[in-house]
């Protein structure tokens, strides 16, 4: 055996010794471990939650779909069996009465992590009308992109608690043995400073490592019970990100050690770097991305009022509307409605809408890309942002971010254009529904978004960044304890 490696058992063996010596680093830890397990509580109420909230929600909407529907089978010669026919098949009571649930389910990672899917809705009604104002109607108009803590779930027990844990128990692993005159002794045993700092570093690494992965393969078995989700790439890559984030952190207290040059200048740095890192350098940089990347939300909010007023009675303004409809959309160029038809008036409001919907959609796609690049700011900005910047990646695996929710939206108005598919053919033909008709109307499978290359550059950054740090506090350590 090496003597390095030979000095690395002992040292480790001290370590370990040392730290069952006092009690209260095992307090510590089974504090540290239950907020953790409450943090993973957390985060699987709340998917509960989202869940039962959902198969509600969609099996409420299906079941009033069928009860329209059945309207087809009544005897229609009982005035109630007719006014549920002509319910099903009237173009214009139809409407009304046609919505159809699209929702978000949580992944399976988002049981460790709830991200913004208390903010953004994960639920919404779709009708034939403007899906804009569908849209801005059912959901609060704000953007609430800030990294700073939020939520007590599994991420938020990694990013800001564990640190806290690293600092407490190694900021001053040497200084303390300096300041108590321990240090000469451990030293003449042919152990540096360098393989002392590091093996508590590497003891560190394992428990906090351990309680992670533990709580980890608690949270797969919870999903694989309760949830019915099989383990998913997403769910190791966030372990993975985990790991890297407390290697880093390792990195910033073994750099403590290197510059503190004694017991209270340790316990200062410690804490300056805990809070500055966790709550001042994420909340500068979010102010920064604010005034950067300015998001007006003005235009948006327009969009959730009803367009009111005469002029859908103007035979000319109707006109006008239905022919640039079919301008949009050749396929009702020719349509057979006139100013007499039934459905003349209610065509010109859905063609109105549809109008409406494709004038907006730049502005709506501008709105989202506004916040998906302030949001890409603060993530992408981990050498200087590292717990925003992970934070945001563990949003982003557990399809919790903006960018997951926006493309929800997307997908929520692909449905959209699907039921006009349905309905406007035989509003623009002037024919009832029919059962076929009902048959074809879409419904909603939520497509998760895949993850981005920015999150593998992440992981790159935070990895760098750690070599870096502890590159440059060896070479302090080697010079300041030779």
């Amino acid at each position: 055996m090496k003597p390095h490696d030979h000095h690395t058992g002992i040292t480790l063996h001290l370590q370990r010794w040392l730290f069952k010596k006092q009690r209260i680093n095992i307090l510590l830890l089974i504090i540290f471990l239950l907020a953790g397990l409450y943090g993973l509580y957390q985060g699987a109420a709340f998917k509960y939650k989202q869940l039962r909230t959902i198969e509600s929600f969609r099996n409420e909407k299906l079941q009033a779909l069928r009860t329209l529907q059945s309207g087809f089978d009544t005897d229609t010669t009982k005035p109630e069996g007719l006014a549920a026919y002509k319910k099903a098949t009237g173009i214009i009571s139809s409407n009304w009465n046609i919505v159809l649930p699209v929702y978000k389910p949580p992944v399976s990672t988002a049981i460790f992590n709830i991200g913004q899917a208390d903010i953004f809705p994960y639920y919404y009604t779709i009708k034939n009308e403007s899906f804009f104002m569908q849209l801005f109607k059912q959901g609060e108009i704000a953007n609430p992109l800030r990294s700073l803590a939020g939520h007590f779930d599994t991420s938020f027990w990694i990013i800001y608690l564990l640190p806290l844990l690293i600092v407490v128990l190694c900021f001053n692993t040497l200084s303390a043995e300096s300041d108590n005159g321990n240090w000469k002794l451990i030293n003449g045993q042919g152990i540096s400073a360098r393989q002392w700092v590091l093996s508590k570093c590497l003891f560190t690494g394992l428990i906090t490592g351990a309680m992670v992965v533990f709580l980890f393969f608690i949270g797969l078995a919870l999903n694989y019970w309760c949830f019915k989700q099989a383990p998913t790439l997403n769910d190791f890559l966030f372990l993975l990100m985990a790991g890297i984030y407390l290697v880093f952190w390792l990195s910033v207290v073994y750099g403590i050690n290197a510059y503190a040059k004694n017991t209270s200048s340790a316990a200062l740095l410690g804490g300056i770097s805990w809070i500055s890192i966790c709550f001042i350098v994420p909340t500068l940089v979010t102010t920064v991305a604010e005034k950067a990347i300015p998001v007006d939300n003005t235009l948006i909010s327009r969009m959730s009022r009803r367009p009111q007023g005469s002029r859908f009675d103007d035979t000319a303004f109707a006109k006008q509307t239905i022919a640039r409809l079919g301008e949009l959309h050749p396929q009702y160029r020719n349509t057979t409605l006139q100013p007499q038809s039934p459905g003349f008036g209610f065509a010109t409001y859905m063609s109105y809408h549809e109008l409406m919907d494709d004038s907006n959609k730049n502005a709506v796609q501008d709105y989202f890309a506004g916040i998906e690049r302030r949001q890409q700011v603060t993530n992408a900005s981990v050498l200087l942002n590292p717990a925003a910047g992970v934070d945001g990646m563990f949003a982003h695996l557990a399809a919790n971010d903006a960018q997951s929710n926006h493309h929800f939206i997307w997908q929520a108005k692909t449905l959209h254009q699907a039921l006009h598919d349905v309905y406007f053919p035989p509003l623009f033909f002037e024919r009832q529904l029919t059962r076929r008709d009902y048959e074809k109307l879409p419904l909603f499978i939520y497509q998760p978004v895949g993850v981005a290359a920015t999150g593998i550059i992440t992981g790159l950054e935070l990895l760098l960044s750690a070599a870096f740090i502890f590159l440059i506090s060896n070479r302090k350590i080697k010079k300041k304890w030779s």
